[in-house]
């Protein structure tokens, strides 16, 4: 009997970064509209940490534990501050260790 293969795509979620504490363990999800995502705290991450309470548009690899929890390992991600008249993005690359862009016209931050 073979196998069935699994097949892991890279995807885009949009939510809020928040933290979590579960049977001791704590740790960071985004939360969407549509359910949350336990963060894999590699590189990006752990730059995921220092954005709590900010919205994000998040890309990485999601898996699906047997208990149905999602959990994604994050390969880039963009901020949005909540105020939409001063409206601060940032964007986070995997293989960026600083800012590379900061645009003053349209207050982006890249990474």
């Amino acid at each position: 009997m073979k196998k069935a293969k699994h097949t892991v795509k890279e995807i885009t979620i949009v939510g809020v970064v928040e933290e979590y504490e579960e049977d001791d363990l704590t740790g960071l999800i985004i939360a969407t509209d549509d359910d949350d995502y336990v963060v894999e705290l590699n590189k990006q991450g752990k730059r995921l940490s220092q954005e709590v309470g900010m919205d994000v548009e998040a890309t990485g690899f999601v898996t699906k534990n047997d208990d149905g929890t999602k959990r994604i390992t994050v390969t880039k991600f963009e901020t949005f501050e909540s105020d939409d008249d001063d409206e601060d993005e940032m964007f986070y690359g995997d293989d960026d260790d600083e800012i590379y862009d900061d645009d003053d016209d349209d207050d982006t931050r890249r990474w």
